[in-house]
């Protein structure tokens, strides 16, 4: 996303706008939609801070997203922590596993980088699949969610809830907008386009690698703690690579590398899954004809095809361009 991109800003205002609409008058069931997506794209935007800016291609990332279910639901659950508190040590827990399983996994890269990747979340899968104390394969219930009535906000209204779960996915999409403008953030860009000749500058190109990768994982971790929160249920699938699969379907779709596709990509997503399953059990292969179309008629995503379609627009009308 360049920095002098015009169209991000109103394009995200426009969607969390219609957001925060919708949580406002939706019945029950489309609220369950509305938190879902606000949830989904703090997870994309998390792929898409390693996959877009970065150039880490990761097919494990929803195993950091299981990193904060399971955090939460200890932490809260066991060992009797204030909710908040064990939402704060997940997002903590998951910034230190993104460290840890950065420093071995930036050592190798393309697809070798992948298969690791995918392998570390698959353990953490089999794992919670066969906890005892999480109840395996049939996940644990009753978990509580954070407790703000002190402060006149009741999460347990679903309809408060999802307008919290908003906030945070802008406050995640603001904090993500920083990071990619600031010298961090420019220099994650140039390593991913020439990452040789960054490391023969003097570079510690590693680091900066294991940085982005611990700070994705915590946000995964954070999208982990949300649907924790959201079903008040720990469940092994949280963490399985389906998951990580859809989130990179859903930046590839929308336009890596942007922000702003990540979220698109998240609404159309779960809105075309919504409806399309109201009417056939066989969603996936409708949802897989629609990515392969849109992969096909623009291999930049939506947001990237909108964004080449307004600079066409704009220099046939002697604007100048929107983004540099």
């Amino acid at each position: 996303m360049g920095s002098r991109d015009r169209l991000a800003l109103p394009v995200l205002a426009l969607l969390f706008g219609g957001l925060f609409a919708a949580a406002l008058v939706s019945g029950a069931y489309s609220l369950t939609i509305v938190t879902e997506i606000a949830i989904f794209v703090v997870f994309a935007l998390s792929v898409d801070f390693l996959v877009g800016y970065a150039g880490l291609v990761t097919f494990g990332h929803a195993g950091f997203m299981g990193v904060g279910a399971y955090a939460v639901a200890y932490f809260s659950h066991f060992a009797g922590w204030p909710v908040g508190w064990a939402i704060a040590m997940a997002v903590a827990l998951g910034a230190v596993a993104g460290i840890a399983i950065g420093w071995l996994v930036t050592r190798v890269s393309g697809v070798f980088f992948i298969m690791v990747t995918l392998a570390v979340s698959m353990m953490f899968w089999a794992w919670a699949s066969k906890s005892p104390k999480f109840h395996r394969d049939d996940g644990l219930g009753g978990m509580k969610r954070l407790d703000l009535r002190q402060f006149g906000i009741d999460l347990n209204d679903e309809r408060v809830f999802a307008i919290a779960c908003i906030l945070v996915a802008v406050a995640v999409t603001g904090v993500f907008w920083w990071l990619v403008r600031s010298p961090f953030g420019q220099t994650l860009r140039a390593i991913k386009q020439n990452e040789n000749r960054i490391r023969a500058q003097g570079c510690a190109v590693q680091r900066y690698k294991i940085a982005a990768f611990a700070i994705a994982s915590a946000a995964a971790a954070l999208a982990g703690a949300l649907h924790l929160q959201n079903t008040k249920f720990v469940h092994p699938e949280v963490a399985h690579w389906i998951k990580s699969g859809e989130s990179l379907i859903v930046v590839i779709v929308g336009g890596a590398g942007t922000l702003v596709g990540p979220v698109i990509g998240t609404f159309l997503f779960f809105l075309f899954h919504r409806i399309v399953e109201s009417f056939t059990a066989n969603w996936q292969i409708w949802m897989g004809l629609l990515f392969i179309t849109i992969v096909l008629l623009a291999p930049e995503g939506i947001y990237g095809r909108l964004l080449a379609l307004t600079r066409r627009r704009m220099r046939e009308t002697g604007g100048g361009k929107p983004d540099a």
